[in-house]
């Protein structure tokens, strides 16, 4: 691996799926006693498995799919455009594109030289830089 290339800076999306994992393992007992005093029905394992559940699904989300919080897909997409020339063979750009669900986004990259677009894992796959 090049040396530039161990010293880049982490990616906006790295920090989320940092943040996400945190919350996973944190949230979940620390939230029963609020959901608790809004209603009496409210158990620890429901509670546990409703937010652990929805956290990872965020997180898979991201990891596979790259699906974020528009802000941070906005920043993703502006790192890779700094460091896409460093990382991947082809010319490359990236952008964001509306999600399914309001207020988040995905990432999507296109080739420069011909204004297809590449899939995240074709990419990172066909397309990186291989270590020397």
């Amino acid at each position: 691996m090049k040396e530039a290339n161990k010293d880049l800076p982490r990616a906006p999306r790295d920090w989320w799926e940092k943040t996400l994992f945190a919350l996973i393992l944190v949230l979940p007992s620390t939230i029963y006693p609020f959901a608790k005093a809004f209603s009496t029905t409210v158990t620890p394992l429901g509670t546990s498995l409703v937010v652990a559940g929805t956290l990872i699904g965020l997180l898979l989300l991201s990891i596979f799919r790259h699906v974020g919080p528009t802000f941070v897909e906005k920043r993703e997409a502006a790192y890779q455009n700094r460091h896409a020339a460093e990382i991947y063979s082809i010319p490359v750009t990236f952008d964001t594109e509306p999600a399914f669900v309001p207020g988040f986004s995905r990432l999507r990259a296109t080739r420069a030289d011909n204004s297809q677009t590449v899939g995240a894992w074709k990419l990172r796959f066909d397309h990186g830089r291989q270590a020397a």
